[in-house]
Parts: structure tokens; C-alpha cells; sequence
């Protein structure tokens, strides 16, 4: 594992950690914190399919993060559309993964209208989940980006190229690593969540 692998496992898995911790709590933040992973794992994928240095792809990289990061941030209003979008697309590359391990099949095709799929659904039936999509979201997306954060540090052990974001789901261990800190999140959140109405009410 060289140093630029490690820095972008640690990226990864610190914005994961505060989503899955904190996502229901502080949304707006546990929003700009999605971005932040989504943009900073975005530019390093595309720029690890050119030529670029590994000191140019990192800054670039945190470039990316820190502007799509502002941008949710300030898209609030939208907060609950976005959550659902990230929840679709999460589940989406849930559903790939389980394809690609008992399907035997690799499509970019289908990957993609999977992925719209999933982020037209979600924003869909946002509203309708109420407050529950906010817990559902930020745990999802927290743990797919300590999952990707581990691929980065431990890639050889699962098996995967953890730059390819429909990739980490792709193994059993992923999987599971995956199931484990969504259902951790997202009852701890739940459980935060209701602990904080009691003492409000």
C-alpha cells in the first residue's frame, strides 16, 4: 500500500464514519460530507485512469471533494431528494454486486440503468419515507464509503479494484462488511433519534 492509497483509504473511511455516526443529527453536514466522498472517490477514479502523479491526483481529488461537498451543502432544501437519490445509488451497486457474484455477468449496460434506477427511485419515495430516509441514506452511504476506504487499504485482500465505485459490493466479504455497518448505523441512529424526542418531548 503506498502513501497515496492511504490517503485515499483515510479520506474514505473518516467521511464514512461521521456519516454513519452523525448522518441523522447533523444532515446538513453528513450531506457535505457525502459530497465530499462522492466527489473526492469521482476524481480519483477518473484520474487513475490517466497518467497523473500521485501527489496531482490527490489534490485534485480533495479539489473535487471540498467543491462538491460546498454544493450539497448548500442544496439543504433538496436535502431529502438527495438522501434518497444517494440511498438508490447505494442500493443500486448493492444489487450489482449481488448480480456480478451469483450472475456471472458484467454489463455497463445494465449497470447504468440500475444506477438511474436507483437514484430516480429514491428521490421518488423520499418524501413518502419521511425523517426515516435521512437514518436509511447517510447509513447506507457511510458504510459503502468505509467499504470502498478498506478496499483502497486492504485491496488484494478483497479481491476488487477499489477505484471502480460498482466494484466494492462485488465480493461476499464486501457484502457483508457492508450489511454490518448499514444495520450498525442505522439502528444507532434510530435509537439517537428517538432518545433525542424523548427529552425534547
Amino acid at each position: 500500500m503506498d502513501a497515496a492509497d492511504l490517503v485515499w483509504g483515510l479520506v474514505l473511511i473518516s467521511a464514512g464514519v461521521f456519516v454513519a455516526v452523525y448522518g441523522s443529527m447533523l444532515f446538513k453536514f453528513a450531506l457535505a460530507a457525502m459530497g465530499f466522498g462522492i466527489g473526492f472517490a469521482a476524481a480519483w477514479w477518473i484520474l487513475g485512469e490517466t497518467s497523473a502523479t500521485s501527489s496531482v491526483q490527490v489534490l485534485i481529488s480533495l479539489a473535487a471533494g471540498g467543491i462538491l461537498a460546498f454544493a450539497a451543502f448548500a442544496l439543504i432544501r433538496f436535502g431529502l431528494y438527495i438522501a434518497g437519490g444517494i440511498l438508490g445509488l447505494v442500493m443500486s451497486f448493492l444489487v450489482i454486486g449481488c448480480i456480478n457474484i451469483w450472475g456471472d455477468t458484467n454489463s455497463d449496460f445494465l449497470t447504468v440503468i440500475l444506477a438511474v434506477a436507483g437514484v430516480a427511485g429514491g428521490g421518488f419515495l423520499a418524501p413518502r419515507l419521511g425523517s426515516m430516509i435521512t437514518i436509511f441514506a447517510t447509513a447506507a452511504a457511510g458504510a459503502f464509503l468505509i467499504v470502498q476506504g478498506l478496499g483502497a487499504w486492504f485491496e488484494s485482500r478483497f479481491g476488487q479494484d477499489a477505484s471502480e465505485a460498482t466494484q466494492v459490493l462485488g465480493q461476499r466479504l464486501t457484502i457483508v462488511t457492508f450489511l454490518v455497518f448499514f444495520g450498525m448505523a442505522a439502528l444507532s441512529q434510530w435509537q439517537s433519534t428517538r432518545l433525542t424526542r424523548r427529552v425534547l418531548n
